[in-house]
């Protein structure tokens, strides 16, 4: 009996585990475009709480898991991450990774997708004040395009290593009436996307009437995850502390 009721409790523990790191998915009511994402609560916070929203790309070839653990599993805040999982196949990335369109058009594609589902999101998930979004390298590309397309749909956008193609940046106007606050980082010895390349996406959203901040830091495209990781987690953590005084 002891032995049944052992084995019933590691069969409970280990299907915890598997739905735990479950993708669930969502595409908003215009798009056909559907995402994966799993969720992860931080902080003394629970998944019935209601809870500051942080939408996360990860970067090239990774992974939603292994990006929130590496970056944000130590965050201290009550917030709920969805973690979403790149929408294009990235060749040679490990641990089955995926990745996010780099260019105009599919940019523009995937953000408007993502725009789109943010409702759901936030009719499934119990969230306080508006979402915030992190994204990084590739990931980062698609919070500056939210930033300058859907800004109002959120309170805070954080573009890490990453930049937005100057045609996406000319071809509308955003009303700045009551759009995020940006607050983009980037390494000035980037060698994958160039730190002048974040510089000049920093500065054409200026132009555009947007409120961005740039923080700079030493390090290159990975240094988000050692030497800016503390510049990063400050500014996320003020973020949700505005909308969770």
């Amino acid at each position: 009996m002891k032995k049944l009721a052992a084995l019933i409790l590691v069969l409970l523990i280990a299907g915890a585990i598997y739905w735990w790191n479950l993708p669930a998915t969502v595409k908003g009511p215009h798009s056909e475009q559907e995402f994966e994402y799993i969720v992860r609560i931080t902080g003394n916070g629970s998944s019935s709480d209601t809870l500051p929203m942080i939408i996360t790309l990860h970067g090239q070839g990774d992974t939603p898991k292994k990006f929130f653990d590496t970056l944000l599993n130590k965050f201290d805040q009550p917030a709920r991450f969805v973690v979403l999982k790149g929408i294009m196949d990235f060749p040679g990335g490990r641990w089955g990774g995926r990745g996010w369109p780099m260019d105009a058009n599919g940019l523009r594609k995937c953000g408007n997708a993502l725009a789109d589902a943010v409702p759901v999101f936030l009719e499934r998930f119990p969230t306080k004040g508006k979402p915030i979004v992190l994204g990084f390298s590739s990931g980062a590309g698609i919070a500056y395009y939210l930033a300058a397309y859907h800004g109002e749909q959120f309170s805070y956008l954080f573009p890490l290593s990453g930049r937005l193609p100057n045609g996406l940046i000319t071809d509308k106007a955003e009303s700045n009436s009551d759009v995020a606050r940006t607050i983009a980082f980037h390494g000035r010895t980037d060698q994958v996307i160039g730190f002048r390349q974040g510089e000049l996406t920093v500065r054409n959203l200026k132009q555009e009437g947007m409120d961005v901040d740039f923080i700079t830091f030493n390090g290159g495209h990975l240094g988000i995850f050692q030497s800016a990781k503390p510049l990063v987690m400050k500014q996320l953590s003020d973020a949700v502390m505005e909308i969770t005084p």
